[in-house]
């Protein structure tokens, strides 16, 4: 059938040409799409090219470069509606306080003392979320520090053993209320072998719903001590921090510690440790206090003094300063460093001296222990330690672990250590290892440190010691 005007041949010819035709079309749209393309293709590669440089300066300067200090993220200030939740946790517990118990729960009271001595009754009764007033220096609040993407990862290491629900969970999440998201790899809940019922299926289901949280449970008991190495081990974070089982982190308590490490990976930064009353569940402010200790290597708080401020370079109350020795019980330091720098003496048993030995070999081997004004925490200081020692007699486990300190760090002034306490008697078990250590790193002597760290200790009359070690002290200048 033809159309109009036109012929059979003409109908023929165009059957025979309409294939080319459209061919012709394909090539013509094909030729036009490449031109098009080509160009998008010349800008989509400056783009990238551009983008390529800016994400190589950006790095270049994060390595190599001074990076842009910044003020606290929301998270870490204050605001009307942190202080109406302060104000109505503290008047449940000034209520609390207040209440006339009845005989059940005078018996769970007691019952809350002899297992834990501290008011576990009125602990069980306020939020695991509650708040207290925020403690820090009102000039913290417009301190500078590295911004939150240049700043460590965390992985906060808690170590409990048989310790009460309410104040362990607080702990996990006073953390996580309070420390910006990026700067939390994981929170490690080591269980040194507990056997209350409560700390078995029913916290693992209750840790189960709590993010970046994990438990760790250990098939024996292995005290304090390698407790913490073993959650070390077990940490993704680039920073391993400590916290005791029974604390409350303030606001921006992370950012201020975690700058520190940043500055220098071998700085050990503790925060300031504000006291949570043991029957009343109050939060007290802590001071600026160095940690020290005396002859018998018992650790002691020591107030800060102009001297101290003036030995240190120190011109504000907020700029961190040097501590010859630390508690042990809340810290945080570069992971890699803290195996780096013998990480604990596994020869100790269960707890005690161990926070000497490190606080002596952290200086002596070219670190340094830094208090951070800015940094807040709360921690309950019980009226004893209710757990009981791996072995029957704590007091000698102590002396054995602090022998195994003056024969390893205290050269010859250990001789001033067991005039004082007589605790030679109990040995000090196999040291070669530590002492290899000690030597391989190239570590100063204890009078070294006697003389530019921990400058207000000294030898007591009656006793000729080598006074030869004199270096150049270390200083503090705030950045």
């Amino acid at each position: 059938k033809t159309t109009p005007n036109t012929t059979p041949e003409v109908e023929l010819f165009r059957e025979k040409m309409a294939p080319q035709a459209k061919l012709k079309k394909v090539k013509e749209r094909q030729k036009k799409g490449s031109s098009g393309s080509a160009s998008t293709s010349l800008v989509v590669s400056i783009m990238v090219g551009v983008l390529a440089v800016i994400v190589a300066a950006f790095f270049a300067n994060w390595l190599f470069g001074e990076i842009e200090l910044v003020g606290l993220t929301p998270v870490s200030l204050p605001n009307n509606e942190k202080l109406l939740v302060v104000r109505k946790h503290e008047k449940m517990r000034k209520k609390l306080n207040e209440k006339t118990k009845t005989p059940k729960e005078l018996a769970a009271y007691e019952d809350g003392y002899k297992k834990n001595q501290f008011n576990q009754w009125i602990s069980d009764k306020l939020p695991l979320t509650r708040r207290a007033y925020d403690t820090r220096p009102i000039e913290c609040l417009h301190e500078k520090y590295h911004p939150n993407w240049a700043l460590p990862t965390t992985s906060v290491i808690i170590i409990f053993y048989n310790e009460a629900r309410s104040t362990l969970l607080r702990t996990v999440w006073s953390v996580l209320e309070r420390s910006p998201k990026r700067l939390i790899k994981e929170i490690l809940l080591v269980d040194d072998f507990s056997d209350m019922p409560h700390l078995g299926e029913p916290l693992e289901k209750e840790v189960a719903s709590i993010p970046k949280t994990r438990l760790i449970r250990l098939k024996e008991r292995s005290g304090l001590i390698r407790a913490k190495v073993m959650g070390a081990e077990q940490a993704k974070g680039d920073v391993i921090l400590f916290l005791d089982s029974h604390c409350e982190c303030n606001d921006g308590w992370l950012e201020p510690l975690l700058d520190r490490i940043k500055r220098d990976k071998k700085t050990v930064a503790m925060p300031i440790i504000d006291a949570i009353d043991f029957e009343t569940w109050e939060h007290r402010t802590g001071l600026l206090e160095r940690g020290i200790f005396d002859w018998s290597l018992t650790f002691k708080w020591s107030m800060l003094t102009d001297y101290d401020n003036q030995h240190q370079g120190r011109t504000r109350d907020i700029d961190p300063f040097m501590s010859p020795a630390m508690a042990g019980g809340l810290f945080a330091m570069d992971r890699n460093y803290f195996f780096e720098v013998g990480a604990y003496d596994m020869g100790m048993e269960t707890w005690g001296g161990e926070n000497i030995e490190m606080s002596i070999r952290i200086w002596t081997c070219g670190g340094r222990i830094e208090a951070i004004p800015c940094s807040h925490v709360a921690h309950v200081f019980r009226k004893e330690t209710p757990y009981k020692f791996k072995t029957d007699d704590p007091l000698i486990t102590i002396a054995k672990n602090l022998n195994r300190v003056a024969e390893v760090w205290l050269d010859d002034e250990k001789e001033v250590y067991y005039s004082t306490t007589g605790n030679k008697q109990y040995g000090a078990g196999d040291i070669a290892e530590r002492i290899e250590m000690r030597n391989y790193m190239g570590c100063k002597s204890f009078h070294w440190y006697m003389n530019n760290i921990f400058y207000d200790l000294k030898v007591p009359e009656g006793f000729s010691l080598d006074e030869s070690a004199t270096e150049v002290e270390p200083t503090l200048e705030p950045q």
